[in-house]
Protein backbone atom coordinates (compact mmCIF):
# COMPACT_ATOMS: atom_id res chain seq x y z
CA UNK A 1 0.00 0.00 0.00
CA UNK A 2 1.17 3.54 -0.73
CA UNK A 3 1.47 6.42 1.67
CA UNK A 4 -1.60 8.34 2.87
CA UNK A 5 -2.30 11.73 1.41
CA UNK A 6 -4.64 14.31 2.91
CA UNK A 7 -5.85 15.13 -0.63
CA UNK A 8 -7.65 11.78 -0.65
CA UNK A 9 -10.48 13.29 1.42
CA UNK A 10 -10.88 16.44 -0.68
CA UNK A 11 -13.30 14.92 -3.26
CA UNK A 12 -15.61 13.65 -0.50
CA UNK A 13 -15.62 16.95 1.38
CA UNK A 14 -16.10 18.96 -1.83
CA UNK A 15 -19.03 16.78 -2.87
CA UNK A 16 -20.76 17.19 0.48
CA UNK A 17 -20.28 20.97 0.44
CA UNK A 18 -21.75 21.17 -3.07
CA UNK A 19 -24.75 19.13 -1.93
CA UNK A 20 -25.17 21.30 1.16
CA UNK A 21 -24.68 18.30 3.45
CA UNK A 22 -21.36 18.60 5.20
CA UNK A 23 -21.20 16.06 8.03
CA UNK A 24 -19.06 15.74 11.12
CA UNK A 25 -17.72 12.43 9.75
CA UNK A 26 -16.33 13.96 6.56
CA UNK A 27 -14.73 16.84 8.46
CA UNK A 28 -13.19 14.38 10.92
CA UNK A 29 -11.90 12.19 8.09
CA UNK A 30 -10.27 15.17 6.43
CA UNK A 31 -8.74 16.41 9.70
CA UNK A 32 -7.39 12.95 10.54
CA UNK A 33 -5.73 12.60 7.18
CA UNK A 34 -4.12 15.99 7.64
CA UNK A 35 -2.89 14.94 11.08
CA UNK A 36 -1.64 11.65 9.65
CA UNK A 37 0.28 13.44 6.93
CA UNK A 38 1.75 15.94 9.39
CA UNK A 39 2.76 13.11 11.74
CA UNK A 40 4.87 11.47 9.03
CA UNK A 41 6.97 13.86 7.08
CA UNK A 42 8.18 10.88 5.13
CA UNK A 43 4.72 10.43 3.69
CA UNK A 44 5.29 13.41 1.40
CA UNK A 45 7.27 12.89 -1.78
CA UNK A 46 10.99 13.24 -1.09
CA UNK A 47 14.27 12.10 -2.55
CA UNK A 48 15.01 8.86 -0.70
CA UNK A 49 18.46 8.44 0.78
CA UNK A 50 18.22 4.73 0.21
CA UNK A 51 16.14 2.45 -1.99
CA UNK A 52 12.52 2.32 -0.76
CA UNK A 53 11.33 -0.77 0.97
CA UNK A 54 8.34 -2.02 -1.08
CA UNK A 55 7.09 -3.90 1.97
CA UNK A 56 6.74 -0.68 3.89
CA UNK A 57 2.99 -0.29 4.38
CA UNK A 58 0.63 1.64 6.61
CA UNK A 59 0.53 -1.38 8.88
CA UNK A 60 4.30 -1.41 8.95
CA UNK A 61 4.40 2.26 9.83
CA UNK A 62 1.87 1.59 12.54
CA UNK A 63 4.10 -1.08 14.04
CA UNK A 64 7.07 1.25 13.94
CA UNK A 65 5.31 4.17 15.56
CA UNK A 66 2.52 3.00 17.81
CA UNK A 67 2.78 6.09 19.96
CA UNK A 68 2.23 8.43 17.01
CA UNK A 69 -0.77 6.42 15.86
CA UNK A 70 -2.30 6.46 19.33
CA UNK A 71 -1.99 10.24 19.46
CA UNK A 72 -3.54 10.51 16.01
CA UNK A 73 -6.51 8.31 16.95
CA UNK A 74 -7.16 10.24 20.17
CA UNK A 75 -7.07 13.51 18.23
CA UNK A 76 -9.49 12.10 15.65
CA UNK A 77 -11.99 11.09 18.31
CA UNK A 78 -11.75 14.54 19.90
CA UNK A 79 -12.32 16.22 16.54
CA UNK A 80 -15.30 13.94 15.85
CA UNK A 81 -16.87 14.78 19.22
CA UNK A 82 -16.48 18.50 18.61
CA UNK A 83 -17.86 18.08 15.10
CA UNK A 84 -20.90 16.28 16.45
CA UNK A 85 -21.62 19.14 18.84
CA UNK A 86 -21.18 21.79 16.17
CA UNK A 87 -23.32 20.10 13.56
CA UNK A 88 -26.16 18.87 15.73
CA UNK A 89 -26.68 21.63 18.26
CA UNK A 90 -27.37 24.61 16.03
CA UNK A 91 -24.33 26.82 16.53
CA UNK A 92 -24.93 29.90 14.39
CA UNK A 93 -22.20 29.10 11.91
CA UNK A 94 -23.78 25.73 11.21
CA UNK A 95 -27.45 26.51 11.80
CA UNK A 96 -28.57 25.40 8.36
CA UNK A 97 -27.15 21.93 8.93
CA UNK A 98 -28.63 21.48 12.38
CA UNK A 99 -31.30 19.08 11.26
CA UNK A 100 -32.86 18.24 7.90
CA UNK A 101 -35.41 20.61 6.46
CA UNK A 102 -37.15 20.58 3.13
CA UNK A 103 -37.19 23.32 0.54
CA UNK A 104 -40.31 23.49 -1.58
CA UNK A 105 -40.35 25.22 -4.93
CA UNK A 106 -42.90 28.03 -4.73
CA UNK A 107 -45.49 27.46 -7.41
CA UNK A 108 -47.05 30.32 -9.36
CA UNK A 109 -50.11 28.25 -10.23
CA UNK A 110 -52.41 27.78 -7.25
CA UNK A 111 -55.37 25.42 -7.08
CA UNK A 112 -58.48 26.94 -5.58
CA UNK A 113 -62.13 26.06 -5.18
CA UNK A 114 -62.99 29.62 -6.21
CA UNK A 115 -63.42 30.69 -9.83
CA UNK A 116 -63.24 34.39 -10.64
CA UNK A 117 -66.19 35.71 -12.68
CA UNK A 118 -65.17 37.19 -16.02
CA UNK A 119 -67.17 40.38 -15.65
CA UNK A 120 -65.68 41.84 -12.47
CA UNK A 121 -62.63 43.96 -11.68
CA UNK A 122 -60.88 43.37 -8.37
CA UNK A 123 -58.51 46.01 -7.07
CA UNK A 124 -56.17 45.80 -4.10
CA UNK A 125 -56.16 48.96 -1.98
CA UNK A 126 -53.00 49.11 0.11
CA UNK A 127 -52.57 51.92 2.63
CA UNK A 128 -48.80 52.21 2.27
CA UNK A 129 -46.43 53.58 4.89
CA UNK A 130 -43.64 51.20 5.96
CA UNK A 131 -41.09 49.32 3.88
CA UNK A 132 -40.33 46.83 6.67
CA UNK A 133 -43.90 45.53 6.53
CA UNK A 134 -44.55 45.81 2.81
CA UNK A 135 -41.40 43.86 1.95
CA UNK A 136 -43.26 40.93 3.48
CA UNK A 137 -46.74 41.74 2.19
CA UNK A 138 -45.52 42.23 -1.39
CA UNK A 139 -45.00 38.46 -1.68
CA UNK A 140 -48.68 37.87 -0.99
CA UNK A 141 -49.77 40.66 -3.32
CA UNK A 142 -47.77 39.06 -6.13
CA UNK A 143 -49.28 35.64 -5.46
CA UNK A 144 -52.74 37.18 -5.83
CA UNK A 145 -52.20 38.97 -9.16
CA UNK A 146 -54.25 37.59 -12.05
CA UNK A 147 -51.18 36.56 -14.04
CA UNK A 148 -50.11 34.38 -11.12
CA UNK A 149 -53.45 32.66 -10.68
CA UNK A 150 -54.93 35.24 -8.29
CA UNK A 151 -57.85 37.65 -8.50
CA UNK A 152 -56.22 41.09 -8.33
CA UNK A 153 -56.47 42.96 -11.63
CA UNK A 154 -54.66 45.97 -10.17
CA UNK A 155 -53.21 47.21 -6.91
CA UNK A 156 -53.51 50.82 -5.78
CA UNK A 157 -50.76 51.88 -3.40
CA UNK A 158 -52.04 54.78 -1.29
CA UNK A 159 -49.08 57.01 -0.38
CA UNK A 160 -49.38 57.75 3.32
CA UNK A 161 -45.85 58.58 4.46
CA UNK A 162 -43.19 61.24 4.00
CA UNK A 163 -40.24 59.02 4.95
CA UNK A 164 -37.82 59.08 2.02
CA UNK A 165 -36.59 55.53 2.49
CA UNK A 166 -40.13 54.17 2.51
CA UNK A 167 -41.04 56.28 -0.52
CA UNK A 168 -38.01 55.05 -2.40
CA UNK A 169 -39.01 51.45 -1.76
CA UNK A 170 -42.52 52.17 -3.01
CA UNK A 171 -41.02 53.35 -6.30
CA UNK A 172 -39.20 50.03 -6.58
CA UNK A 173 -42.48 48.20 -6.00
CA UNK A 174 -44.26 50.25 -8.66
CA UNK A 175 -41.47 49.69 -11.18
CA UNK A 176 -41.58 45.92 -10.61
CA UNK A 177 -45.03 45.73 -12.24
CA UNK A 178 -46.14 49.00 -13.85
CA UNK A 179 -49.00 47.24 -15.63
CA UNK A 180 -50.72 46.26 -12.38
CA UNK A 181 -49.42 48.70 -9.76
CA UNK A 182 -50.61 52.29 -9.52
CA UNK A 183 -49.93 55.05 -7.04
CA UNK A 184 -52.72 57.08 -5.49
CA UNK A 185 -52.43 60.17 -3.29
CA UNK A 186 -54.69 61.46 -0.59
CA UNK A 187 -55.17 65.20 -0.24
CA UNK A 188 -52.84 65.01 2.77
CA UNK A 189 -51.09 62.42 4.92
CA UNK A 190 -54.16 60.64 6.24
CA UNK A 191 -55.03 60.11 9.88
CA UNK A 192 -58.00 58.72 11.76
CA UNK A 193 -60.40 61.44 10.65
CA UNK A 194 -58.99 62.12 7.18
CA UNK A 195 -58.90 58.62 5.67
CA UNK A 196 -62.18 59.59 4.00
CA UNK A 197 -60.08 61.51 1.47
CA UNK A 198 -58.83 58.16 0.19
CA UNK A 199 -62.21 56.47 -0.05
CA UNK A 200 -63.61 59.20 -2.26
CA UNK A 201 -61.05 58.32 -4.95
CA UNK A 202 -62.44 54.85 -5.71
CA UNK A 203 -63.61 53.98 -9.21
CA UNK A 204 -67.21 52.92 -9.60
CA UNK A 205 -68.00 49.37 -10.58
CA UNK A 206 -65.01 47.72 -8.90
CA UNK A 207 -64.55 45.40 -5.95
CA UNK A 208 -61.85 46.67 -3.58
CA UNK A 209 -59.88 44.53 -1.17
CA UNK A 210 -58.51 46.95 1.41
CA UNK A 211 -55.23 45.78 2.97
CA UNK A 212 -53.31 47.54 5.73
CA UNK A 213 -49.57 47.70 5.08
CA UNK A 214 -48.85 45.53 8.13
CA UNK A 215 -50.91 42.58 7.00
CA UNK A 216 -47.98 40.18 6.96
CA UNK A 217 -49.60 36.91 5.92
CA UNK A 218 -52.50 36.12 3.57
CA UNK A 219 -53.79 32.62 2.90
CA UNK A 220 -54.00 31.79 -0.81
CA UNK A 221 -57.80 31.48 -0.79
CA UNK A 222 -58.44 34.56 1.35
CA UNK A 223 -58.93 37.20 -1.35
CA UNK A 224 -60.98 34.92 -3.66
CA UNK A 225 -63.13 34.01 -0.65
CA UNK A 226 -63.75 37.65 0.34
CA UNK A 227 -64.69 38.72 -3.18
CA UNK A 228 -66.85 35.66 -3.85
CA UNK A 229 -68.86 36.32 -0.71
CA UNK A 230 -69.36 39.97 -1.65
CA UNK A 231 -70.34 39.20 -5.27
CA UNK A 232 -72.82 36.52 -4.24
CA UNK A 233 -74.25 38.57 -1.36
CA UNK A 234 -74.44 42.16 -2.61
CA UNK A 235 -76.48 43.22 0.41
CA UNK A 236 -73.43 42.72 2.65
CA UNK A 237 -71.91 46.14 3.18
CA UNK A 238 -68.51 44.81 4.29
CA UNK A 239 -66.98 41.34 4.09
CA UNK A 240 -64.07 41.13 6.53
CA UNK A 241 -61.38 38.51 6.66
CA UNK A 242 -60.90 36.12 9.56
CA UNK A 243 -57.83 37.88 10.89
CA UNK A 244 -55.21 36.91 13.43
CA UNK A 245 -54.70 39.91 15.76
CA UNK A 246 -58.02 41.60 15.16
CA UNK A 247 -60.22 41.99 18.22
CA UNK A 248 -62.60 40.42 18.96
CA UNK A 249 -61.62 37.46 16.74
CA UNK A 250 -58.83 36.30 19.07
CA UNK A 251 -61.48 35.43 21.66
CA UNK A 252 -63.04 32.96 19.22
CA UNK A 253 -59.71 31.60 17.96
CA UNK A 254 -58.81 30.74 21.55
CA UNK A 255 -62.03 28.81 22.05
CA UNK A 256 -61.79 27.05 18.70
CA UNK A 257 -58.45 25.49 19.64
CA UNK A 258 -56.33 27.61 17.29
CA UNK A 259 -54.15 29.15 20.02
CA UNK A 260 -51.47 27.07 21.72
CA UNK A 261 -49.36 27.57 24.88
CA UNK A 262 -46.25 29.71 24.47
CA UNK A 263 -44.03 31.64 26.88
CA UNK A 264 -41.04 33.90 26.21
CA UNK A 265 -37.62 32.32 26.64
CA UNK A 266 -36.24 32.75 30.17
CA UNK A 267 -32.59 33.34 29.24
CA UNK A 268 -30.81 34.98 26.34
CA UNK A 269 -29.73 32.12 24.06
CA UNK A 270 -26.09 31.39 23.38
CA UNK A 271 -26.94 30.64 19.76
CA UNK A 272 -29.99 30.75 17.51
CA UNK A 273 -30.56 28.88 14.27
CA UNK A 274 -30.13 30.85 11.06
CA UNK A 275 -31.97 28.27 8.96
CA UNK A 276 -34.11 29.41 6.06
CA UNK A 277 -37.17 28.02 7.83
CA UNK A 278 -36.48 30.00 11.00
CA UNK A 279 -40.21 30.73 11.26
CA UNK A 280 -41.07 27.17 12.30
CA UNK A 281 -41.61 26.73 16.06
CA UNK A 282 -40.11 23.24 15.76
CA UNK A 283 -36.81 24.84 14.69
CA UNK A 284 -36.40 26.18 18.21
CA UNK A 285 -36.24 24.53 21.65
CA UNK A 286 -39.29 23.97 23.81
CA UNK A 287 -39.96 26.19 26.80
CA UNK A 288 -38.52 24.66 29.95
CA UNK A 289 -39.86 25.96 33.23
CA UNK A 290 -41.96 25.16 36.28
CA UNK A 291 -45.35 23.52 35.70
CA UNK A 292 -47.15 26.08 37.85
CA UNK A 293 -45.70 29.14 36.12
CA UNK A 294 -48.33 31.69 35.10
CA UNK A 295 -47.78 34.74 32.92
CA UNK A 296 -49.05 38.05 34.26
CA UNK A 297 -50.19 40.57 31.65
CA UNK A 298 -48.26 43.31 33.44
CA UNK A 299 -44.96 41.49 32.79
CA UNK A 300 -42.35 43.27 30.71
CA UNK A 301 -40.51 41.70 27.75
CA UNK A 302 -37.08 40.11 28.28
CA UNK A 303 -34.23 42.61 28.24
CA UNK A 304 -32.43 41.30 25.13
CA UNK A 305 -33.60 42.27 21.64
CA UNK A 306 -35.64 39.98 19.38
CA UNK A 307 -36.43 37.44 22.07
CA UNK A 308 -38.24 34.25 21.10
CA UNK A 309 -41.51 32.77 22.27
CA UNK A 310 -41.15 29.01 22.80
CA UNK A 311 -43.72 26.22 22.69
CA UNK A 312 -44.81 24.90 26.07
CA UNK A 313 -44.84 21.10 25.74
CA UNK A 314 -47.75 20.63 28.15
CA UNK A 315 -51.00 21.72 26.45
CA UNK A 316 -52.77 21.74 29.80
CA UNK A 317 -50.82 24.91 30.70
CA UNK A 318 -52.75 26.95 28.12
CA UNK A 319 -54.84 28.57 30.84
CA UNK A 320 -51.62 29.90 32.41
CA UNK A 321 -50.57 31.75 29.24
CA UNK A 322 -51.39 35.32 28.16
CA UNK A 323 -54.11 34.25 25.69
CA UNK A 324 -56.16 32.85 28.56
CA UNK A 325 -57.05 36.49 29.30
CA UNK A 326 -58.64 37.08 25.88
CA UNK A 327 -62.15 38.49 26.07
CA UNK A 328 -64.84 39.45 23.60
CA UNK A 329 -63.57 42.98 23.70
CA UNK A 330 -62.61 45.60 21.13
CA UNK A 331 -60.25 47.54 23.38
CA UNK A 332 -58.70 46.52 26.70
CA UNK A 333 -55.97 43.92 27.04
CA UNK A 334 -57.31 41.87 24.14
CA UNK A 335 -56.34 44.80 21.93
CA UNK A 336 -53.34 46.34 23.71
CA UNK A 337 -51.34 43.55 25.32
CA UNK A 338 -48.15 42.65 23.45
CA UNK A 339 -47.85 39.21 25.09
CA UNK A 340 -51.30 38.10 23.95
CA UNK A 341 -50.60 39.05 20.36
CA UNK A 342 -47.17 37.37 20.50
CA UNK A 343 -48.85 34.12 21.48
CA UNK A 344 -51.44 34.49 18.71
CA UNK A 345 -48.75 35.00 16.06
CA UNK A 346 -46.70 32.05 17.31
CA UNK A 347 -49.79 29.85 17.25
CA UNK A 348 -50.34 30.80 13.61
CA UNK A 349 -46.80 29.68 12.72
CA UNK A 350 -47.47 26.36 14.45
CA UNK A 351 -50.78 25.90 12.64
CA UNK A 352 -49.16 26.60 9.28
CA UNK A 353 -46.31 24.21 10.01
CA UNK A 354 -48.68 21.44 11.11
CA UNK A 355 -51.13 22.13 8.26
CA UNK A 356 -53.99 22.74 10.67
CA UNK A 357 -55.35 26.11 9.57
CA UNK A 358 -58.83 24.60 9.73
CA UNK A 359 -58.65 25.36 13.45
CA UNK A 360 -59.44 28.99 12.54
CA UNK A 361 -62.05 28.39 9.87
CA UNK A 362 -65.81 28.39 10.22
CA UNK A 363 -68.30 27.63 7.47
CA UNK A 364 -71.10 30.12 8.01
CA UNK A 365 -70.35 33.82 8.10
CA UNK A 366 -70.56 35.70 11.36
CA UNK A 367 -72.70 38.82 11.39
CA UNK A 368 -71.26 41.60 13.53
CA UNK A 369 -74.54 43.52 13.92
CA UNK A 370 -73.46 46.72 15.71
CA UNK A 371 -70.13 45.39 17.00
CA UNK A 372 -66.90 46.84 15.67
CA UNK A 373 -64.47 44.86 13.55
CA UNK A 374 -61.10 46.29 12.51
CA UNK A 375 -60.77 47.06 8.83
CA UNK A 376 -57.30 45.58 8.33
CA UNK A 377 -58.37 43.23 5.53
CA UNK A 378 -61.81 43.44 3.93
CA UNK A 379 -63.77 43.64 0.68
CA UNK A 380 -66.21 46.37 -0.33
CA UNK A 381 -67.97 47.33 -3.55
CA UNK A 382 -66.96 50.83 -4.62
CA UNK A 383 -70.48 52.04 -5.41
CA UNK A 384 -71.60 51.20 -1.86
CA UNK A 385 -68.93 53.55 -0.49
CA UNK A 386 -69.21 56.33 -3.07
CA UNK A 387 -73.00 56.50 -2.73
CA UNK A 388 -72.49 57.63 0.89
CA UNK A 389 -70.45 60.70 -0.21
CA UNK A 390 -67.23 60.05 1.76
CA UNK A 391 -66.04 63.64 1.40
CA UNK A 392 -68.92 64.73 3.61
CA UNK A 393 -68.72 62.04 6.24
CA UNK A 394 -69.23 63.60 9.71
CA UNK A 395 -66.32 65.30 11.41
CA UNK A 396 -64.98 63.34 14.33
CA UNK A 397 -65.82 59.96 12.82
CA UNK A 398 -63.04 57.85 11.35
CA UNK A 399 -63.34 55.64 8.29
CA UNK A 400 -63.60 52.54 10.48
CA UNK A 401 -66.43 54.14 12.46
CA UNK A 402 -68.28 54.90 9.25
CA UNK A 403 -67.65 51.70 7.30
CA UNK A 404 -68.38 49.06 9.96
CA UNK A 405 -70.64 50.93 12.41
CA UNK A 406 -72.50 54.04 11.25
CA UNK A 407 -73.22 53.28 7.58
CA UNK A 408 -74.26 49.63 8.06
CA UNK A 409 -76.65 50.72 10.82
CA UNK A 410 -78.06 53.57 8.75
CA UNK A 411 -78.44 51.46 5.61
CA UNK A 412 -79.54 48.34 7.51
CA UNK A 413 -76.90 46.26 5.77
CA UNK A 414 -74.70 43.68 7.54
CA UNK A 415 -70.98 43.50 8.19
CA UNK A 416 -69.89 39.86 8.06
CA UNK A 417 -66.76 37.84 8.80
CA UNK A 418 -65.80 35.30 6.14
CA UNK A 419 -64.54 32.29 8.06
CA UNK A 420 -62.06 30.90 5.52
CA UNK A 421 -60.53 34.23 4.46
CA UNK A 422 -57.48 33.99 6.72
CA UNK A 423 -54.87 36.72 7.16
CA UNK A 424 -52.55 38.01 9.89
CA UNK A 425 -52.24 41.62 11.03
CA UNK A 426 -48.90 42.32 12.67
CA UNK A 427 -49.34 45.17 15.13
CA UNK A 428 -51.52 47.97 16.48
CA UNK A 429 -50.11 51.22 17.79
CA UNK A 430 -50.67 50.13 21.40
CA UNK A 431 -48.70 46.90 20.86
CA UNK A 432 -45.29 48.58 20.62
CA UNK A 433 -43.57 45.99 22.81
CA UNK A 434 -44.25 43.37 20.15
CA UNK A 435 -41.18 44.82 18.43
CA UNK A 436 -39.01 43.33 21.19
CA UNK A 437 -39.78 39.85 19.82
CA UNK A 438 -38.46 38.04 16.74
CA UNK A 439 -41.95 37.70 15.25
CA UNK A 440 -41.47 40.14 12.37
CA UNK A 441 -38.33 38.20 11.45
CA UNK A 442 -40.40 35.03 11.43
CA UNK A 443 -42.89 36.59 9.02
CA UNK A 444 -39.97 37.57 6.79
CA UNK A 445 -38.72 33.99 6.99
CA UNK A 446 -42.03 32.33 6.15
CA UNK A 447 -42.64 34.67 3.22
CA UNK A 448 -39.27 33.81 1.68
CA UNK A 449 -39.50 30.12 2.56
CA UNK A 450 -43.07 29.41 1.39
CA UNK A 451 -44.73 32.28 -0.45
CA UNK A 452 -42.45 34.64 -2.39
CA UNK A 453 -42.42 33.98 -6.14
CA UNK A 454 -39.08 35.76 -6.80
CA UNK A 455 -40.50 37.52 -9.82
CA UNK A 456 -38.22 40.57 -9.68
CA UNK A 457 -35.28 38.69 -11.15
CA UNK A 458 -37.45 37.28 -13.91
CA UNK A 459 -38.85 40.65 -14.86
CA UNK A 460 -35.61 42.57 -14.53
CA UNK A 461 -36.58 45.75 -12.74
CA UNK A 462 -35.49 48.73 -14.80
CA UNK A 463 -32.98 50.62 -12.66
CA UNK A 464 -32.71 53.53 -15.14
CA UNK A 465 -36.45 54.05 -14.75
CA UNK A 466 -36.05 54.20 -10.98
CA UNK A 467 -33.29 56.78 -11.25
CA UNK A 468 -35.57 59.07 -13.25
CA UNK A 469 -38.05 59.22 -10.39
CA UNK A 470 -36.84 62.00 -8.09
CA UNK A 471 -37.50 62.13 -4.39
CA UNK A 472 -38.92 65.59 -4.91
CA UNK A 473 -41.58 64.17 -7.18
CA UNK A 474 -42.68 61.79 -4.48
CA UNK A 475 -44.04 64.62 -2.37
CA UNK A 476 -46.35 66.01 -5.05
CA UNK A 477 -50.03 65.37 -4.41
CA UNK A 478 -51.89 65.24 -7.72
CA UNK A 479 -55.47 64.10 -7.60
CA UNK A 480 -56.31 60.64 -8.78
CA UNK A 481 -53.78 58.05 -9.91
CA UNK A 482 -50.14 58.59 -10.77
CA UNK A 483 -49.29 56.08 -13.50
Amino acid sequence: MGTWNKDAAVPLLSLEISLGRVTSFSVTLYACLVLRARSYPGSHPAVPSSPPDNKMSMFGRFQESKKQWRNCIVACFAIYALGFLFFYYSFPAFGDFARPHHHHAVSVTKQSKYVKPDNITVSGLVFYGRQSRVEIMKCYIERNLVENGGWLDEVLWVVNTEQKGDLRYLEEVLASNPQRYKKIYSDEIAGTYTYKNIWKKLDRGKYYVKIDDDVVWIDDDAIPSLVTRKVQNPKDFVVSGNIINNPPLGFFHMRMGAIHPYFPEAFEPFSVTNATDYWRPSRHPSWDGPKKYKWELKNEPPSWPHHRWLRVPDDSMLDQTPAAELKYDIWGDSYRNWAIVSQMHMSLFENIEKKQLDLYRFEKTWTMYEDRIRINFMCVYSDDILDTDPENWPQGRGDEDMIVLDLPKKLRRPVVIQGDALAAHYQYMDQKKLESTDILRRYQSIAKDKYCLNLDAARGVAEPDLKQRSIRGLFSTPSGYDV
